[in-house]
């Protein structure tokens, strides 16, 4: 299976919250935005910073990211992807989220690579099966809330 990996997704994994995933690095090929790192390193800089990690927790945490990161294609954020992400899409998402999907879509329409999505945002999963996509793995019922200190402070 061919993915495209949200930063929800690969923290809460790489965290071992919620159930353990069968599903986890066994992909044929993954693809990003060049915004998961960036989203990954966001997220376990706030859980240090409210105290959920240690210094060796977040170290251990940042190897990890970088570790996911070297082993996915990562897309560049460009005008078209950013032209398509201001465009409308069929449900209510937020700026991150667009960027997501518009890369997504990108991907497809000029790579000719059709992923399907691992995120743990379930706004995210609920649009992109929206647009025709996929979800890599269903989305658990608390796991979805956006409940992500990274997320909720930047996807509005």
């Amino acid at each position: 299976m061919t993915v495209y990996l949200d930063s929800t997704y690969v923290i809460r994994r790489l965290l071992g919250v919620g159930q353990a995933s069968e599903f986890w690095g066994k992909w044929d090929k993954a693809y990003a935005s060049v915004l998961m790192r960036t989203e990954c390193f966001r997220a376990a800089n706030l859980l240090r910073l409210n105290g959920k990690l240690d210094d060796a927790g977040r170290a251990r945490l940042g190897s990890w990211i970088e570790t996911v990161c070297s082993t996915v294609v990562q897309l560049p954020v460009t005008d078209e992807i950013m032209h398509r992400a201001a465009g409308s899409f069929p449900v209510t998402i937020g700026t991150l989220q667009a960027i997501h999907l518009a890369t997504m879509q990108e991907l497809e329409s000029v790579h000719r690579v059709r992923c399907a999505l691992a995120s743990s945002d379930e706004g995210l999963v609920q649009a992109a099966k929206a647009l025709g996509f996929s979800a890599a793995e269903e989305v658990p019922v608390a796991a979805g809330r956006k409940s992500d200190d990274a997320r909720n402070s930047d996807a509005k």
